[in-house]
């Protein structure tokens, strides 16, 4: 049975991830997400069943729409698979606690739905904020109905404070480093998004999330100057930010403890 609903996240995940990129496309191009039908970004044609599937549409069309012929972007494919992935990897950790997974796979969608729109306009919605922000108070409160925890209700104040004081502090360095560079350095929606990710992430995971997002944010910038030489200097963080929360979700605790050791 934990295989078979693994095989049921692995697809769950993989219609949520085409579901994620359509809408951050939709996001992009300033199109409405919630009622417009899929269509083909270049002949406008609306897509069918057969055309939706996840990953397996795009193999068996040959890379190409159906209607004109055109190619259609390796990234469908590609964002379906890992979001997938990441439903798969959060359920290989989480599988014996119903209420966590599906707290963390919407808290990922966020996360994943962010960083498609910071990678296209450098901007990331505040709606995947606020859901982000009503998940973690609606899993609180299932936790303390279910489990009737109520030892729990000092490390969701801790969760909170740690939500507050990241917040206050990569403002501050926002603040700095905009002097110092005469430019902005760190976005608003860089602040919000560490901010969301401290409620689940507490103290000990908030440091760890400023250390892991600096050291992947620069390894993408090495990445995208060697690749991408004649793009903006300006970069997307949100990515950065998303994989660590990501990480941290998983291994936070794991970290923290080696981290204590040392001690």
């Amino acid at each position: 049975m934990i295989i078979y609903f693994g095989v049921v996240t692995f697809i769950f995940g993989l219609a949520l991830g085409s579901f994620l990129n359509c809408m951050a496309m939709r996001i992009v191009r300033k199109e409405d997400w919630v009622k417009g039908k899929s269509h083909c970004m270049h002949c406008g044609h609306e897509l069918g069943a057969l055309d939706l599937v996840p990953v397996f549409s795009y193999i068996f069309s040959g890379g190409k729409c159906r209607y004109c012929k055109e190619k259609v972007s390796v990234r469908y494919p590609l964002t379906e698979l890992l979001f997938g992935l990441l439903c798969l990897g959060l359920y290989i950790a989480f599988w014996d606690n119903i209420i966590l997974l599906i707290t963390y796979i919407i808290l990922t969608a966020c996360l994943f739905a962010a960083s498609l729109v910071d990678l296209e306009i450098m901007e990331i919605p505040n709606g995947c904020i606020i859901v982000g922000v009503i998940t973690f108070i609606v899993s609180k409160v299932a936790q303390y109905l279910l489990e009737k925890d109520k030892a729990n209700i000092p490390g969701i104040l801790e969760n909170i404070l740690s939500c507050v004081g990241i917040v206050v502090i990569m403002v501050a360095i926002a603040l700095l480093m905009g002097k110092v560079l005469k430019r902005d350095a760190l976005g608003g929606g860089d602040i919000k998004l560490y901010g969301m990710l401290a409620l689940y992430l507490g103290a000990a995971g908030s440091y760890e999330l400023i250390l892991l997002s600096c050291i992947i944010g620069l390894l993408f910038v090495g990445i995208r100057r060697r690749f991408l030489p004649d793009k903006t200097r300006e970069f997307p963080f949100a990515p950065a930010i998303a994989m660590s929360g990501y990480i941290l979700l998983i291994f936070s605790k794991t970290v923290t403890d080696w981290y204590f050791s040392l001690f």
